[in-house]
C-alpha cells in the first residue's frame, strides 16, 4: 500500500474513530433516526419497549419483529406468501436501526444492499413460485469478525478502518445461497479476549435488557442484538463463552458447537492466522428458540461445508438417532466460585422441573477445580503474550481500553515451546478426568452455570470458568434461557462463606437491586461430537423448563 493510498495516513486515531464512527451513522436513513424525545429517560433500565413507542415500526412490522416469530416459522410465513422478503427485511433493518441508536449495536450496517437482495429473493419467488432456499428472506446478523465484500472488517482495531474487504466469508456466503439476508454486522471488544463488548472503533454496546449491564463477550453485539430481535437469527464465536456469555447475558438462546461441525474458515483473524493455542475456537448461531439453532445448524451441513473447509468433518450429524428414553440429567450446581443467589435458583429450579417431568438427575463432580481450568485456559490463550493485538493497536497509537485490563489477560508473558507442551499437556489431563467423570456418572447431558453471576456491570465479568472449561475438552453447549433475577426471590447471601479471596469479590458484587431483571440461563453440556443428539435432548429440556414446543 502506498503512503498516498493509506487511509490511516496523517490521522490520529481519534480522527479515524470520528469519522468510521461518522459513516456508520449515514448508513441508517434518517427517517429511521430517533428523535431526541424518543429516547428514554436516564436510568431507564429495559431499553426494548422504545421500539414500540417511538413510531418508525409500523404495526404490522412490530408484528413481524416481535414474539410471535422464531426464525424457523418466520422462514415458512414468507414460504407461504404471508410476507415478502422486502417487507421483511425492511421490517429488521428499521428495528436494528432503533436498537443501534438506543445500545450501540451494529458495526457494518448494509441495510442498503440488504434491501436490493430481499427486493431479487420477492422477484424470484413471484416468477418461479418457489423460495431460493429454507432461509429465503430472514434476516440475519453476524458478529464483526466475519468478512464482507465492500465492507470493512476491523475486528475493532482502528488499524483496520477504512479498508473494505474483497471477499465474503464462506459460511456468509452459504446461508446467503439458502436465501438470508444479511442487514449488518455486530460489536466486539477489543482483542477478541474480553467478555464485554468495547472497543475504540466502535464504543461499547449496552444490554437491551438491562442496560446497566454488560452485553458480555466477545459475541456481545450479537447477544444484544438478538435480545433487541435486530435480526432473526446470529451468528458468532466461541473460543471462551463468546457465544455463551453474550447469550446467557442477553435472555438468548446460543449453541457452541464442537469443533469440525459448523464451518469458520475465511472469517477474519483477530489473531495470527495459522496459531494453535490447543483451544478451537469455533463458529455458533444466537437466536429465539432451541429449534432455529437446529435448523440453522441443519442448513449449513446439508450444504457439506466440508468440501470448502477442511476443518469441517462429515457425517457427524447425519446419522440416525437412537435413544429411546428421556437423557439423564448430571448437575453441576458450583465450582471454583459460588454462584450468586440468581443462579444458584436458576439452577435448583431447573433441577426440580425436570425431576417433577420423570428426568433422572445425577451429582457431576469435575475433576478439578474450574479456577485450574482458567489458569491453563489463560496461559495458552497468550501463548504470544498478544502481540498481535498489540502490533495493530501500535499502527495508530490506540490504547488498550479498560476491559481488556480488567480481564487478565494484557500482563501474561508469551511462553516457550517448552512452556506450550506442558501447558498443552495439562489440558489433555482435564480432557481425561471429564471424560472418566462422564463415563462414571453415564450421564447423558450436563446441566450447569453459564457463570458465577448474571450479565454484571461493564468490564466485570473477569472470569470465564464456567464456559472455558468446555473448550478446553471441545464438548458441545447450548443455553437456555430460564428467567430473570428478582430481588425477593434473590436477597442476599447472608450466611455466605467465602471459599478464598475470588470467591468473596465475586460475592461482594452481588446487589439484588442493579441485578433486578438480569437474564438467567442455564449451559447444557453434551458429549464431544455428540451434538445431533445435544441438540434434540436441548429441545425436549427447554420444552420443560419454559413450556416450548
Amino acid at each position: 500500500m502506498t503512503a498516498s493510498a493509506n487511509p490511516l495516513a496523517g490521522k490520529t486515531w481519534k480522527e479515524l474513530q470520528a469519522a468510521k464512527q461518522a459513516e456508520r451513522a449515514s448508513r441508517i436513513p434518517e427517517e429511521w433516526k430517533l428523535k431526541p424525545e424518543h429516547f428514554p429517560p436516564e436510568g431507564t433500565v429495559d431499553m426494548r419497549p422504545v421500539v414500540k413507542t417511538c413510531g418508525i415500526l409500523s404495526e404490522r412490522e412490530l408484528k413481524i419483529t416481535g414474539d410471535d416469530y422464531d426464525a424457523t416459522s418466520l422462514a415458512a410465513a414468507v414460504a407461504a406468501g404471508e410476507y415478502t422478503a422486502l417487507e421483511v427485511v425492511t421490517a429488521f433493518c428499521k428495528r436494528a436501526a432503533v436498537g443501534h441508536q438506543l445500545c450501540n449495536i451494529l458495526t457494518e450496517i448494509m441495510f442498503t444492499d440488504a434491501l436490493e437482495q430481499a427486493a431479487k429473493l420477492d422477484e424470484i419467488f413471484k416468477s418461479t413460485g418457489k423460495v431460493v432456499g429454507p432461509l429465503h428472506g430472514v434476516p440475519m446478523t453476524f458478529k464483526e469478525c466475519f468478512h464482507f465484500k465492500g465492507y470493512d472488517s476491523t475486528n475493532g482495531y482502528m488499524a483496520r478502518v477504512f479498508q473494505p474487504s474483497d471477499k465474503t466469508s464462506p459460511l456468509a456466503e452459504l446461508v446467503q445461497a439458502a436465501g438470508a439476508v444479511v442487514i449488518a454486522k455486530t460489536n466486539v471488544p477489543q482483542t477478541m479476549l474480553v467478555a464485554d463488548s468495547h472497543n475504540n472503533v466502535f464504543g461499547r454496546s449496552k444490554n437491551p435488557v438491562v442496560s446497566h449491564l454488560t452485553t458480555g463477550g466477545s459475541s456481545g453485539g450479537e447477544g444484544a442484538a438478538q435480545a433487541f430481535r435486530c435480526s432473526a437469527l446470529g451468528i458468532g464465536t466461541d473460543v471462551g463463552g463468546s457465544v455463551r456469555i453474550p447469550a446467557a447475558a442477553n435472555g438468548v438462546y446460543g449453541y457452541k458447537p464442537s469443533y469440525g461441525v459448523i464451518p469458520m474458515t475465511g472469517y477474519s483473524y483477530s489473531g495470527w492466522t495459522g496459531s494453535n493455542t490447543g483451544i478451537p475456537a469455533v463458529t455458533g448461531p444466537i437466536g429465539h428458540s432451541i429449534r432455529d439453532l437446529a435448523f440453522f445448524t441443519k442448513i449449513v451441513r446439508a450444504a457439506k461445508p466440508w468440501n470448502f473447509d477442511p476443518a469441517v468433518i462429515p457425517n457427524i450429524m447425519e446419522l440416525p438417532l437412537t435413544r429411546d428414553h428421556k437423557p439423564i440429567v448430571g448437575v453441576i450446581h458450583q465450582s471454583g466460585l459460588k454462584p450468586h443467589p440468581p443462579i444458584r435458583r436458576g439452577i435448583s429450579e431447573s433441577v426440580s422441573k425436570l425431576q417433577a417431568a420423570g428426568f433422572e438427575v445425577r451429582d457431576f463432580n469435575l475433576p478439578v477445580d474450574l479456577r485450574a481450568v482458567r489458569t491453563i485456559s489463560e496461559q495458552l490463550f497468550t501463548l504470544d503474550g498478544l502481540s498481535y493485538p498489540r502490533k495493530e493497536m501500535a499502527k495508530t497509537g490506540e490504547p488498550p481500553v479498560p476491559s481488556v485490563h480488567e480481564i487478565g489477560f494484557w500482563e501474561l508473558p508469551p511462553k516457550t515451546q517448552e512452556e506450550t507442551w506442558a501447558w498443552n499437556t495439562k489440558r489433555g489431563e482435564l480432557a481425561k478426568g471429564v471424560l472418566d467423570e462422564w463415563v462414571r456418572v453415564r450421564c447423558d447431558v450436563l446441566l450447569m452455570p453459564v457463570g458465577a453471576h448474571t450479565a454484571v456491570p461493564p468490564g466485570k465479568w473477569t472470569s470465564d470458568i464456567y464456559t472455558v472449561v468446555w473448550n478446553c475438552v471441545d464438548y458441545p453447549t447450548v443455553i437456555v434461557p430460564v428467567g430473570n433475577a428478582d430481588p425477593e426471590k434473590d436477597p442476599r447471601d447472608e450466611e455466605f462463606k467465602a471459599m478464598h479471596e475470588a470467591d468473596e469479590s465475586n460475592q461482594a458484587m452481588y446487589d439484588p437491586a442493579i441485578y433486578k431483571g438480569a437474564p438467567i440461563a442455564v449451559q447444557i453440556v453434551g458429549p464431544r461430537l455428540g451434538d445431533q443428539q445435544l441438540l434434540k435432548d436441548v429441545e425436549m429440556i427447554d420444552a420443560v423448563l419454559n413450556g416450548n414446543k
